[in-house]
């Protein structure tokens, strides 16, 4: 009798051991893996400023989730992913500096001064140089990637605000809000080589097309897009578009630009070719930040005013999930992850 006790009650521990093992090898039982407490994806991943809350959110967007948040300096506004998608560079504008944020740890490992409130960043599409706009101080801080030390300070116009290369990575321009103009900087040089100037309305962020021709330029004091010809030199077109500071992204095939209106509750969308909106997307209050995926399906933005990400399907032009976030989501960027 005993024998057979034995027997059942080693039976009845076998189960349970192989029940044991089964529920921690599901997903959804299981502790988090490493790879998901760092927020890691096969997927694009999104990072997302939260201005009054001083930090980065990154969202996985196939679940569209958070993953991740990571504390940075006071008021970030502006971040960029480097070419390589190895770091995202976050502009800190109240404390001056620069936060270098790992994307597969996602912590910071390093924190740069750069000039009086910064605001816009990006990079040079070569992966060699980071350009920083110093709005306070009327000048451009170029840091090298590889060194992440900064290495010239450019004197521009009057409040810069943004910045873009050209693909070729041999140019870059920056909005100057205070002298309606836009500076065109040599990278080898670094050295303003010209000014384009009649930019009239506070140029204020700006976007340029895949083939490099023509810069977009949001005008915050007219509510609209100026067109500028590079190869002309001058502003050739004027698209009206929502009210409030502008963010504004181009489609990889450079067939559409979407613009985020922070005084409206839609962004705008520019048929590029036609140079005319040809939708708006209602978002929530307050779109500021705005992003394409790097495959052109989805676009996101950043709501500042319910403190939120819309997810927009770029084939129907329809929001089609939101994700909360912090504080006063300021800007928002893309990149696949490794």
């Amino acid at each position: 009798m005993k024998g057979k006790m034995f027997i059942v009650l080693a039976v009845i521990l076998m189960i349970l051991v192989v029940l044991s093992a089964c529920m921690n090898s599901d997903t959804g039982s299981a502790e988090p893996s490493e790879s998901s407490k760092t927020g890691s994806s096969s997927g694009p991943m999104v990072y997302v400023n939260n201005r009054d809350a001083n930090n980065v959110q990154v969202i996985d967007s196939k679940k569209n989730e958070i993953v991740s948040t990571i504390t940075v300096g006071e008021k970030p506004t502006y971040n960029e992913i480097g070419p390589k998608g190895r770091y995202v560079y976050v502009v800190n504008s109240k404390s001056e500096d620069v936060s270098i944020i790992d994307v597969k740890s996602n912590e910071v490992i390093k924190t740069i001064p750069v000039g009086k409130t910064p605001k816009g960043i990006n990079f040079t599409p070569d992966g060699k140089w980071v350009f920083v706009i110093n709005e306070g101080e009327h000048t451009v801080t170029v840091i090298d990637t590889e060194s992440m030390e900064k290495t010239t300070t450019i004197e521009v116009g009057q409040f810069p605000h943004n910045g873009v290369a050209s693909p070729d990575s041999k140019k870059f321009y920056v909005t100057n809000t205070g002298s309606n103009s836009v500076s065109v900087i040599d990278t080898a040089s670094q050295k303003v080589i010209r000014t384009i100037k009649g930019v009239e309305g506070s140029p204020h962020n700006l976007n340029i097309t895949p083939d490099g021709q023509t810069l977009l330029v949001t005008l915050t004091k007219n509510s609209a897009v100026g067109v500028i010809d590079l190869n002309a030199g001058e502003i050739v077109k004027t698209i009206p578009v929502g009210i409030g500071h502008h963010v504004l992204d181009i489609t990889p095939d450079g067939e559409y630009a979407y613009v985020a209106n922070i005084s409206e509750n839609f962004i705008s969308v520019i048929d590029i070719s036609e140079q005319k909106v040809v939708k708006k997307i209602e978002v929530g209050t307050g779109p500021h930040g705005i992003t394409v995926s790097e495959n052109g399906e989805m676009i996101y933005t950043a709501v500042t005013g319910e403190n939120k990400v819309a997810v927009i399907d770029r084939a129907s032009n329809v929001v089609v999930d939101t994700i909360d976030t912090g504080q006063f989501p300021f800007f928002i960027s893309t990149i696949e992850s490794s």
